[in-house]
């Protein structure tokens, strides 16, 4: 496992659509992580991001967004971690669904903070570190 520092940050799908449409306060705060820490995307994002572009067949700036983040593959630390954590899940009736599971566990597995608009879904990841974008934004006021 790769700890990194509290510098670093792993940003959901939710923000990063917020910061294309400038909806707030998603978008302000991407563009504050942007400039303050290191941003990462899972490959997981990456496919939900471009998988809704491409279906909505529009490009709104995604590319150039990811080219400024760290892509952090699913790795098999990171399946390990997800095929542990899935079950614990459902048997909790907290279950997230497949893609959010892969996120958790690729930031667990990274302990990279997550940055999201749904913080009541990811904060039933036990150990996982949320962030809302209002909280990232008092960070740094």
């Amino acid at each position: 496992m790769e700890v990194v520092d509290d510098t670093h940050l792993c940003l959901d799908t939710s923000v990063l659509i917020a910061f294309l449409k400038g909806r707030e306060p998603g978008a302000s705060a991407v563009e504050r992580a942007i400039q303050n820490r290191t941003c990462h995307v899972t490959a997981i994002t990456v496919y939900e991001l471009l998988f809704g572009m491409a279906f909505a067949q529009k490009q709104i700036g995604e590319e150039t967004l990811l080219d400024v983040m760290d892509i952090v593959p699913f790795d098999d630390a990171a399946a390990r971690r997800a095929a542990s954590l899935h079950p614990e899940l459902i048997r909790r009736n907290d279950d997230i669904g497949v893609k959010d599971v892969l996120i958790a566990a690729i930031c667990l597995d990274r302990s990279l903070p997550l940055l999201t608009l749904n913080e009541r879904h990811f904060s039933r990841v036990t150990g996982l570190r949320v962030l809302t974008p209002d909280a990232l934004l008092a960070e740094h006021s």
